[in-house]
């Protein structure tokens, strides 16, 4: 649609000119807005497509997250999604958690675009979890994350809110075991099977070198300490080099995440005497 037209041109110009300059958005601006314009909404959505300034898109989606969104507005707003700058993915992904009215052409969308573009994968994910067991169709897709520790976590509260696929035993365990419910009579169960997937977790990733994996590799070192009775070699030489580490030294490398680290180097102590 023409951004503007007829007498009412320059009033909705102004008022167009001033949202997208105003120094916050927020409910007042979005009625300012709605009063000086007709069809805010497909005025934004015109911005959204048109332009390539960050603030203008994100500005836009913000607004399109309140005044609401029709069926054509949603391949921009699905666009918008791979963004280069964080806010307007965030603000993306927003919108489209709060119109799950679309969920049926939203969702395959999402699923390409989570094994396209690995850099929005968490916000890929808050969607599907705000659609929940709308987003099931997606469940497939998301269980090779369970192995990656930086994606674990999240993969595995995914999974349980959309409602797991067809999960295999293992499959199944890891998630308990992520979303910390893991059950101590299963572990024991699977034994081996679970053993050796729990263990390339571990070695997948030096966890105090990549600090956001660190939650993840915590909860499956508590769960590879109740099924294994000693630690594999390589586990063993992991788990050694963790507790030579004194507190002070581990709290420098891990910052933030020194208490989840704390907690694994406890259990790390456990194993290592086991030996």
């Amino acid at each position: 649609m023409a951004l503007f037209g007829g007498f009412q041109e320059r009033r909705e110009k102004k008022a167009l000119e001033h949202y997208l300059a105003a120094p916050s958005i927020d409910a007042t601006e979005i009625d300012e807005l709605k009063k000086a314009l007709p069809q805010p909404a497909a005025v934004l959505h015109d911005i959204l497509k048109g332009t390539s300034d960050r603030d203008k898109r994100f500005r836009a989606l913000l607004g399109l997250q309140s005044l609401g969104i029709t069926a054509d507005m949603v391949p921009a707003v699905l666009e918008a999604l791979t963004d280069e700058d964080d806010l307007v993915q965030e603000a993306a992904a927003k919108v489209l958690s709060t119109h799950r009215q679309f969920a049926e052409t939203v969702v395959p969308a999402l699923v390409a675009a989570y094994a396209g573009h690995p850099g929005i994968r968490a916000v890929v994910l808050q969607v599907f979890i705000e659609y929940g067991q709308e987003a099931h169709a997606a469940g497939r897709v998301l269980v090779d994350g369970l192995a990656r520790p930086t994606d674990a976590l999240a993969v595995a509260r995914c999974l349980s809110r959309i409602g797991p696929p067809d999960l295999d035993p293992v499959e199944r365990a890891l998630v308990d075991i992520l979303t910390d419910r893991r059950n101590a009579d299963e572990i024991k169960r699977l034994g081996p099977a679970l053993a050796t997937r729990l263990e390339a977790f571990l070695l997948s990733c030096v966890p105090w070198r990549s600090v956001d994996a660190i939650p993840a590799w915590r909860r499956v070192l508590e769960a590879y300490a109740d099924v294994c009775s000693r630690p594999s070699e390589p586990v063993l030489r992991v788990l050694n080099e963790l507790v030579q580490y004194s507190d002070w030294k581990l709290r420098g490398e891990v910052g933030a995440q020194f208490l989840e680290m704390s907690r694994a180097k406890i259990v790390a102590e456990k194993l290592v005497q086991r030996a």
